[in-house]
């Protein structure tokens, strides 16, 4: 149909009037529908050329840009539970979207019981240490005492055994000279016995010539005189002989004396042996102390644990963050490992975009990012961080199995982290918000983005230190 063919619309009717319009003319009614299709015509060119233009551009952007929309705003959300602990939750100090910081009280386990441990093992560890403190303090005393007990036994046998030597050096010295005596009191007694006999002959003969008048009166009182003067004589000798013999009690008495410094010196030595057992006892005693060190250092592990276990039944902060998720109440029972809350840190939000396998081409890490939130009127800008060396289907709960001989092929997506960058609506994102990543293709800057995952690393590592 063509435009000088096309029916003419019909003319709305006129209003009512008390004066009667003159008729068109045919020449104006041929060109008004001239111009209608002339304007068509115009329209429907500019809406060709930007269809086109906008397809132009399309379909760089498509080639020059990786889009998805499977991708949230994600963080490292942790669970809190006691951990070795279970009984009645008592005070529950925090609700969900509530704002904590590290090392806060968000809740509290009854604690009674395990205050009793604590208690209990203080208790253990003092009754230890006393005792460990009266076996050192034993033992100091046994190591001042054993040594001067030994110094004096030696010093005492050193003297019993100078005694002894001194004993018996007397008593050879008495035998000696008791013997000498004797001999030569004998050998008096004998020249005494001869000089006796010898004046008794004198004596005899010069009596029988004084009888006789055969020899002068004063020769007769001479051998009278020698006679009596050699009976005297022996009878020194004879008493000295009776000391002599007597003064074999003196070598009795000197053996007596050897005999009892004698028997000092063994009794010194059994002393000296006793008192060098004290080092025997010193080292059982040092056994003694070391037990009852490891016994205090059982104490105080024991009382640690307990302490622990106590200060678990607090569950705190790990780190400043927000309270997302409540799970039990107050007064309820929970057991070691339920989880009571959920939190995480919001300084550590990052984008998770499941990107198809197909747009991987030109994605490298460090590229930037556009991201359209839902939930803000302004894009977002990142960059990318990584892209997982696994797709998410292999960690799916029932893994594909084609051995069957069964298969179809699907589009594997990869997990590819986003940095998001810091404006003035950081504090308004959410974990768990939905996104439209747009993603440029480029060669990227991985020293950028190694740095950017140790820098989102290091966040959370901050406040997750092994216990000390």
């Amino acid at each position: 149909m063509t435009a000088d063919s096309a029916p003419t619309p019909p003319a709305p009717p006129s209003p009512p009037s008390s004066q009667t319009m003159p008729p068109p003319s045919p020449a104006s009614l041929r060109q008004r529908p001239t111009l209608a299709h002339g304007a068509v015509r115009y329209t429907v060119a500019a809406v060709a050329i930007v269809v086109v233009f906008l397809g132009i551009h399309w379909f760089v952007d498509r080639r020059s840009h990786s889009i998805s929309e499977d991708a949230f705003i994600e963080a490292h959300i942790i669970n809190l539970a006691p951990q070795t602990v279970s009984g009645r939750i008592v005070r529950f100090l925090v609700d969900e979207n509530d704002r904590v910081e590290q090392g806060q009280m968000l809740a509290e386990i009854e604690p009674v019981n395990y205050q009793d441990q604590v208690d209990q093992a203080r208790s253990k560890l003092a009754l230890a240490d006393a005792d460990l403190k009266r076996q050192e303090a034993a033992l100091a005393k046994l190591k001042n005492q054993v040594p001067l007990q030994v110094e004096v036994a030696k010093q005492t046998l050193a003297v019993a055994r100078n005694d002894a030597a001194k004993a018996r050096d007397s008593l050879e010295l008495t035998t000696d000279e008791v013997n000498k005596t004797i001999d030569e009191t004998k050998a008096s007694v004998e020249a005494a016995t001869a000089d006796l006999t010898l004046a008794k002959q004198e004596y005899d003969r010069y009596t029988q010539l004084a009888a006789e008048d055969a020899t002068p009166k004063r020769k007769s009182d001479e051998v009278t005189r020698a006679h009596d003067s050699a009976k005297a004589q022996l009878r020194v000798a004879d008493a000295r002989l009776a000391r002599a013999e007597a003064a074999r009690t003196r070598i009795s008495v000197a053996r007596h004396d050897l005999e009892s410094a004698q028997t000092a010196v063994m009794k010194a030595e059994s002393s000296l042996g006793l008192a060098e057992t004290g080092y025997d006892e010193i080292r059982e005693l040092e056994l003694t102390v070391e037990l009852k060190r490891e016994m205090v250092k059982e104490a105080q592990v024991a009382l640690a644990t307990g302490e622990h276990q106590l200060g678990f039944t607090q569950i705190r902060a790990p780190f400043p963050g927000v309270v997302v998720k409540r799970y039990r109440s107050l007064g309820d029972i929970v057991a070691a490992g339920v989880p009571l809350l959920s939190m995480y840190n919001p300084e550590l939000l990052y984008v998770t975009v499941n990107l198809e396998e197909t747009r991987l081409r030109g994605v490298a890490p460090g590229n930037s990012v556009t991201l359209d939130v839902d939930a803000f009127d302004r894009p977002f800008k990142g960059r990318v961080v990584w892209l997982n060396k696994s797709t998410g289907a292999e960690f799916a709960l029932m893994p594909r199995n084609v051995v069957a001989g069964e298969f179809t092929k699907v589009v594997q997506r990869v997990p590819v982290r986003i940095w998001i960058e810091r404006d003035d609506r950081w504090p308004q994102l959410r974990a768990g918000l939905s996104a439209r990543v747009t993603i440029e293709h480029g060669d990227g800057d991985l020293q950028w983005a190694l740095q950017a995952a140790k820098d989102m690393a290091r966040v959370e590592m901050q406040y997750n230190q092994p216990m000390k």
